[in-house]
């Protein structure tokens, strides 16, 4: 691994722009998920003889990986633009010597990107992206001419979202297992944390103090739990019901008075982990009565329903002060956040509901491997048809590989196939976590 000759590069410039190197058939063009992106960087790493550099808009969801023989830099005058195009390495076992990705749409635009961004569709516009020649790195640019489509990586199968979000695009030429999974949990904003804590103390469904009290968000018996049918209640389109009725009072019926104003953080319908949560909790695309979803931004009664791109526009939500609660994937493990984590049914995906709580040793992956927690998918890559060992689709089959390498907890919330005895099966995400 190269972790030692990585430079990355995250720059806001003056602006300008230049003719890009290296050769625009050497690079390739992804979008996708957002929670497998370290991961992917990762693989990158791996098989990047040379130096990896990554160039950012300023933001964690759109990059781009220049794989060369030395660090390079951005802008007119850098030598990303000044270098030859024999000055950069193709990634081993591939055509590509840079990779530019956007996942700030979510993992459907995987789907989008091949099928070429149909209007009149749930996918949204094309997708823009890093141009590392560029002297405003913030300002995306569409893929160059030239360079090569290659797909993505989803949370879950494209046939995992519903029909509605499918409906005009083309399916993916071919998915394949990327070779891990990835874990799901429900979090809440700090105040409403504190409300079901509270509340559930005094049920006696939680332990009383000074066994448990509100800090001891590492001992999983101390951390509020929310049921399954509790939260398909939140995330169903029955505006009429008694949760949005209620509101924070259906989640914290001693703490919130009846109507009390409560956010769902609902990801946009092209978000792998949307689709997930659909399926998980609702039964969306598994079984003939599944329940239909609430609209994006469908807001009624006490609840306000978002419309969210990115988890980071969650995660925005959660820390606030207003109750908030939202579902986000396993990696989230930030510093300095104020949200927690809840028990899905009295399971607990991370090792503390505090995210980066200092002393506690942090995999989100450690109940789904042992098979106590089966809030989880196996992650998909779509891409081009064709053979594994032809160009485009050697790509992934150099990644897939580089994938099997990647340190054991080296990414929260993933975890490789081969580290669990349990699988939801190789091609349809509806099958129950079940042993091998």
């Amino acid at each position: 691994m190269h972790f030692t000759k990585i430079m990355v590069a995250v720059a806001t410039m003056a602006v300008g722009a230049a003719m890009a190197a290296p050769a625009t058939s050497r690079i390739a063009i992804s979008s996708g998920a957002s929670a497998s992106k370290n991961n992917l960087k990762l693989a990158l790493q791996n098989i990047c003889a040379g130096t990896l550099t990554e160039f950012t808009d300023g933001t964690s969801n759109v990059s781009t990986y220049v794989c060369a023989t030395g660090a390079v830099t951005s802008g007119a005058a850098g030598t990303y633009a000044g270098s030859a195009d024999g000055s950069f390495t193709n990634f081993t076992g591939t055509n590509y010597a840079e990779l530019r990705l956007n996942v700030n749409g979510g993992s459907f635009t995987a789907v989008c990107l091949l099928a070429g961004w149909p209007a009149g569709t749930k996918c949204p516009a094309a997708d823009n992206y890093v141009e590392p020649a560029s002297d405003t790195l913030a300002t995306l640019v569409p893929a160059p001419a030239g360079s090569a489509v290659v797909g993505g990586l989803l949370d879950v199968e494209p046939t995992a979202f519903v029909s509605t979000v499918r409906a005009g695009i083309a399916n993916a030429p071919s998915v394949v297992s990327a070779g891990f999974g990835q874990t799901f949990g429900v979090a809440v904003s700090n105040s409403l944390y504190a409300a079901m804590f509270a509340d559930q103390q005094l049920a006696g469904k939680l332990p009383p103090s000074p066994t448990c009290d509100i800090s001891a968000t590492s001992r999983p018996e101390c951390v509020p739990v929310i049921g399954k049918a509790q939260m398909a209640s939140l995330m169903s389109a029955n505006a009429g019901s008694t949760a949005y009725i209620n509101g924070a009072n259906f989640l914290a019926p001693s703490q919130r008075a009846a109507g009390a104003p409560l956010v769902y953080a609902r990801r946009v319908d092209t978000s792998g982990t949307q689709a997930a949560a659909q399926e998980y909790f609702l039964g969306n695309v598994c079984n003939p009565a599944s329940i239909t979803v609430v609209a994006e931004g469908a807001s009624a009664g006490a609840i306000t329903v978002t419309a969210l791109p990115t988890t980071g526009g969650v995660r925005t939500q959660l820390n606030g002060a207003a109750d908030v609660i939202g579902i986000m994937s396993g990696e989230n493990n930030q510093t300095g956040q104020t949200w927690k984590w809840l028990r899905i049914g009295g399971m607990n995906l991370a090792e503390s509901a505090a995210p980066a709580e200092g002393g506690v040793t942090f995999t989100n992956t450690a109940t789904a491997i042992d098979g106590r927690y089966d809030y989880w998918f196996l992650s998909r890559i779509a891409k081009p048809a064709g053979a594994a060992t032809t160009n485009p689709n050697k790509f992934w089959t150099a990644i897939i590989s580089s994938f099997g390498t990647v340190p054991v907890n080296n990414t929260k919330g993933l975890f490789k196939t081969s580290e669990t005895l349990y699988t939801r099966g190789t091609s349809n995400s509806c099958q129950p976590v079940v042993t091998n």
